[in-house]
């Protein structure tokens, strides 16, 4: 296990090669053991003497708490936020009328927060703004800054400019996505993961080696992207288990937290494949966590786009497994080493758990067919999703 501060190094180098390359990020990005104290300061000099607003879940709301500075705590987000979660929030936000927002929690609360900043200063409901549901195709002010502070490692959404929303009447989640939802700072502190449950560890870190892999393999990927995800490969599967089996360990911690950005903003930049596609939608039908969704389907995934992608996936494994080089055995290695992974971390390795019949299958391969399923290696339809679907439900 590489020490805290290799790990505080990578970082530093990782950040340095993501400006060079010009990829999208937050415009401050702060990384390291101990960096929670710098919030106070920085929203004090952010707000700019206004109140600031707090989205958080109940897990974290003391620490948003203990925040100096006047403001409100939005702390209702402990799910995947929803149309009225994040319309109940936007219309709190707008009546305080912020002059920051800050997210103190896993993906959800970073996502709900994100839509909460653009919506606090532009009209209308989330829906409006949802990929495939709405109709306003534009901000008409930019969103209020935002620090996204996560206290998990999983979805990398400190680095992204799009926030999932579940639709529950239509049965889907669909994103709002603008380039000004970019969050303003990602500052982070890998103490902030110590006090999380196996559960969560476990579906976020599988969530951040999905998104890594299918960075590399995804019809959108990028040299420079690519260089970054494999840093973040390397990094997983040493690390993953550690945070499992040791919470307390910091070392693991601050290797998941920067896998995790290193995820977000791979994500961001080169978009991601299949897996994600049917992770969406059985969060959306079934309320399967996203990460668990992710970990579930993705060796399923990698030996079905294989044929498309043998290059690209060798040399993703390879990184994943610490080899130097890929070599002939390397692709079967690095998916039965994920199935491995599975079995460690108690994930199921199929959806038979489920007890699927053939009319949930199909809205099931109907909802896969989101903006992750565009970037998939092999060119994919309801049909050919319904037929995977069968294979491992």
């Amino acid at each position: 296990m590489r020490s805290v501060q290799q790990i505080e190094d990578l970082a530093a180098k990782a950040i340095a090669e993501i400006r060079a390359a010009g990829l999208k990020a937050p415009r401050e990005i702060i990384f390291g053991a101990g960096t929670f104290a710098q919030l106070d300061p920085l929203l004090h000099e952010m707000a700019d003497g206004l109140p600031v607003f707090i989205v958080a879940n109940r897990a974290v709301a003391v620490r948003a708490a203990a925040l100096q500075h006047e403001g409100k705590i939005f702390a209702a987000v402990d799910r995947e936020p929803t149309v009225a979660m994040v319309d109940a929030a936007a219309a709190q936000a707008r009546k305080l009328q912020p002059g920051l927002v800050i997210s103190l929690g896993g993906g959800s609360v970073m996502d709900c927060a994100k839509a909460v900043a653009a919506l606090a200063v532009n009209p209308g409901s989330v829906t409006d703004y949802l990929e495939g549901v709405g109709h306003r195709t534009a901000l008409e002010k930019p969103p209020l800054p935002h620090i996204a502070v996560p206290t998990t490692a999983g979805t990398g959404a400190e680095a992204t400019r799009n926030a999932v929303i579940t639709v529950p009447e239509k049965g889907v989640k669909k994103s709002m996505r603008f380039d000004g939802m970019l969050p303003t700072v990602a500052l982070l502190d890998p103490t902030l993961a110590l006090t999380v449950p196996r559960a969560p560890t476990a579906a976020g870190g599988l969530d951040t080696l999905t998104q890594l892999i299918e960075a590399c393999i995804s019809i959108k990927r990028k040299p420079a992207v690519t260089a970054i995800a494999l840093q973040g490969l390397r990094l997983v599967h040493e690390a993953l288990p550690v945070c499992c089996r040791e919470p307390q360990n910091l070392a693991a911690r601050s290797a998941m937290t920067l896998a995790s950005f290193l995820s977000g903003i791979s994500l961001a930049n080169a978009g991601l494949a299949m897996a994600h596609g049917v992770a969406a939608a059985l969060g959306a039908l079934h309320g399967v966590a996203h990460g668990l969704a992710c970990g579930i389907v993705l060796p399923a995934t990698l030996r079905y786009n294989r044929a498309a992608c043998v290059l690209e996936l060798a040399a993703a494994l390879a990184a994943f497994l610490n080899q130097a080089a890929p070599d002939s055995r390397t692709i079967e290695t690095g998916i039965a080493a994920i199935a491995t992974l599975q079995r460690q971390l108690d994930v199921p390795a199929d959806l038979h758990y489920l007890q699927l019949d053939a009319s949930t299958l199909q809205k099931l391969a109907t909802g896969s067919m989101g903006s992750s399923m565009s970037g998939n290696p092999l060119p994919m339809d309801s049909e050919k999703i319904l037929e995977f679907l069968k294979g491992i439900a």
